[in-house]
C-alpha cells in the first residue's frame, strides 16, 4: 500500500452549499415506485435531496461558497496561490471551471488553476494535491469541489433518482508551522469502471441524435445514453468488500484505529452503505458524521458538505480533531485521508439562491 504524507498544512475553513430545489424523496419516488416508495427511503436512508434549477452550474455553487469562505476567513484574493476544482460535471467541456473561478474571484493570473475530473473519490485527491501546492508555494490554496449530477440523471431511472443530488463546496488550505501529519492513500479498479458510467458524450462515443432518446430497461426504468448508469449492486459490493478491507489496511499501516481518531467522515453514498462500512471499521454511528439523509448523495462534495454541516457542533473544542475521510464510487475508485480539523476554523453550510451568484467579496 502506498501512503502519501504531508506536514505543515492547515485548513482555514470549509464552506458548502446545496442548490435551490428541495426534494421530498418519498413524494418524488411515488412516481417511480408507487406504494413501495417508503421501502426505498428505508433502504437508502435518504429522506430529502437538493437539485439545481436549470442553468445553475457547479461553478455557481462553488464560487458562491468560495466568496463566503474568503470573507469568513478574512482572506484577500491576493493571498491565494492556486485554485483547484474537482468536478465531473463542469460548466463546459472546455474551458475548465478553475479558470472561471480565477476570474470571478479576482485571483492573480500568475497562479496554477486547473480541474480534476473525478466523481465520488475526488475530495481526498483534491485535498492531497492542494496540500502539495500550499506546502511548496508557501501560499494559500483554494480547493473547490462540486457537481450538478441532476443534469445527467434520468427522472425515470430507479437506480439513480433515489440517491443522487447536487452540491458545491470550497476549502481553504494554508501552509502552517504545525507538526500535524496528514496521510493519504488511493485505490483504483478500472476493470469495474462500467458499473458507474455516462455512456455517451466523450470521444469514445460522441453524442448522436439517438442518445437523446429514452430507452426502457424494464425493472430499472428508462434513461438516455447521456444519463448516468449505475449498477448499484456492483458499487455496493465494491464498497462492502474491496473498500472496507482497503481502509482497514490503511488504518493498520499508519497505526491508527477508530479509538485514536475523533470521527469517520465517509462519502454519503447512502446511509445503509455507510452504516455497514462504519461498523466494519469499528466506528460507532454517533462518531460517523452524516449528511446524506438530509441532502442526498452529491458525489465527492458529500465530504465537505458533511464537515460543514457537523463541524461546529461535533468538533472537540479543547483540541484539534483527527478524522478519517473516504470517498468511493465512479472509476471504480476510492480515496482516503487522515487529516486534522481545527475547531477555530471557519465552517458554514447554506442553501444557494440566485442572490449568491457573483456576490462581491468583502475583505476583513
Amino acid at each position: 500500500m502506498q501512503i502519501y504524507h504531508c506536514k505543515g498544512i492547515h485548513i482555514d475553513g470549509i464552506v458548502s452549499c446545496v442548490p435551490e430545489i428541495k426534494i421530498d424523496n418519498e413524494s418524488a419516488l411515488k412516481n417511480l415506485y408507487g406504494d413501495d416508495a417508503r421501502l426505498i427511503i428505508d433502504s437508502t436512508g435518504i429522506k430529502t435531496r437538493y437539485i439545481a434549477k436549470s442553468g445553475t452550474t457547479s461553478s455557481d455553487l462553488c464560487i458562491a461558497c468560495a466568496q463566503k469562505l474568503l470573507c469568513g476567513t478574512h482572506t484577500s484574493p491576493e493571498e491565494i496561490g492556486g485554485v483547484i476544482f474537482v468536478t465531473f460535471t463542469p460548466d463546459r467541456l472546455m474551458p475548465f471551471n478553475a479558470s472561471l473561478a480565477q476570474e470571478k474571484l479576482g485571483l492573480s493570473k500568475e497562479i496554477p488553476a486547473f480541474d480534476i475530473s473525478l466523481a465520488c473519490s475526488g475530495y481526498s485527491y483534491g485535498m492531497y494535491v492542494a496540500s502539495l501546492f500550499a506546502k511548496s508555494s508557501g501560499k494559500k490554496v483554494l480547493l473547490l469541489d462540486g457537481d450538478i449530477q441532476s443534469a445527467y440523471v434520468s427522472e425515470y431511472d430507479k437506480s439513480t433518482v433515489p440517491v443522487m443530488a447536487d452540491a458545491g463546496s470550497a476549502t481553504l488550505i494554508s501552509p502552517s508551522s504545525s507538526e500535524d501529519e496528514w496521510v493519504f492513500t488511493f485505490y483504483t479498479d478500472g476493470s469495474q469502471r462500467d458499473a458507474l458510467i455516462i455512456p455517451s458524450g466523450g470521444t469514445k462515443s460522441p453524442f448522436k441524435e439517438e442518445d437523446l432518446e429514452f430507452q426502457d430497461y424494464k425493472e430499472n426504468g428508462k434513461r438516455r445514453n447521456i444519463d448516468i448508469y449505475m449498477d448499484g449492486f456492483s458499487v455496493f459490493k465494491f464498497v462492502a468488500m474491496d473498500v472496507s478491507k482497503w481502509l482497514m489496511k490503511f488504518l493498520n499501516e499508519v497505526g491508527d484505529s477508530s479509538e485514536s481518531l475523533n470521527a469517520f467522515v465517509p462519502h454519503q453514498a447512502n446511509m445503509y452503505m455507510i452504516k455497514k462500512l462504519a461498523k466494519k471499521l469499528n466506528f460507532t454511528w454517533d462518531r460517523t458524521w452524516q449528511s446524506g439523509d438530509a441532502v442526498g448523495n452529491s458525489a465527492s462534495a458529500t465530504i465537505p458538505v458533511t464537515i460543514a454541516l457537523n463541524a461546529n457542533e461535533k468538533l472537540n473544542k479543547t483540541q484539534n480533531n483527527r478524522i478519517l475521510m473516504s470517498g468511493f464510487g465512479g472509476g471504480l475508485s476510492a480515496s482516503a485521508g487522515i487529516i486534522t480539523l481545527d475547531t477555530n476554523a471557519f465552517y458554514q453550510f447554506f442553501q444557494y439562491t440566485e442572490n449568491d451568484k457573483d456576490m462581491p467579496i468583502k475583505e476583513g
